[in-house]
């Protein structure tokens, strides 16, 4: 399976190209963080998300959509960097408006995709045995998504996917898959390899890197979309 990944927007109108070459992938999969930047533009924040949204609904089986730490944060009541109070209503009204089309977490041929990434000892703290749980716990319990602390930066195991950093998940992964994650910004995307497993990191500060994978041969390919 062909997979291309868009990483946090934070109001990138990058992922815009992939608009005509949909054909070319067998699934697009969108990491979440639609909101808050450093510009904060408006209207053009909302209408670049309601644009993903239009897109999605274009391609219905093909264009997944994540739950991240800045969409529960107008919803959860948490506070991201970059929340934007005099927007948050609307910002609010967006997700709980389109909240059927988003998941935790997607999995395809033994790869995770999610925000920040998906943790053993958090599913053990939640009392979820099974990857196929989280979603549904999203649903009833989306308190189990919140902040968990105490580490400032959220490299904590215990954070979930929506807040867990790099090197805690590298150090806690759930066996027997690899993932692909956002949140945690470098220069670059990266690649991390572990045993027999791979992570895949691919937010950059300038949110305009697709990242292209091949689940059946295990190939990651970065593509600069500037």
């Amino acid at each position: 399976m062909k997979i291309a990944v868009v990483s946090d927007i934070h109001q990138s109108a990058h992922w815009r190209k992939l608009i005509n070459h949909a054909a070319d992938f067998d699934k697009i999969i969108f990491l979440g963080d639609e909101f808050d930047c450093w510009t904060n533009k408006w209207p053009l924040q909302m209408d670049n998300a309601e644009n993903i949204i239009t897109f999605k609904k274009s391609y219905p089986g093909k264009i997944d959509l994540c739950w991240s730490n800045h969409a529960i944060s107008y919803f959860l009541d948490e506070r991201c960097s970059g929340y934007q109070s005099n927007h948050a209503a609307g910002i609010e009204e967006f997700y709980k408006k389109n909240k059927e089309f988003y998941n935790v977490i997607y999995i395809y041929d033994k790869w995770i995709f999610s925000h920040g990434g998906v943790s053993a000892k958090w599913m053990k703290s939640c009392g979820i045995n099974e990857l196929n749980e989280i979603n549904q716990l999203f649903k009833d319990k989306p308190n189990f998504f919140k902040w968990v602390g105490p580490d400032g930066y959220g490299n904590n195991p215990k954070e979930g996917p929506l807040w867990i950093r790099t090197e805690a998940l590298i150090n806690n992964y759930v066996q027997g898959y690899n993932q692909i994650a956002g949140h945690t910004e470098n220069l670059q995307p990266r690649i991390v390899k572990k045993y027999k497993q791979i992570f895949v990191f691919c937010d950059t500060p300038g949110h305009n890197y697709l990242t292209v994978i091949d689940t059946k041969t295990n190939d990651v390919e970065f593509v600069n979309l500037k």
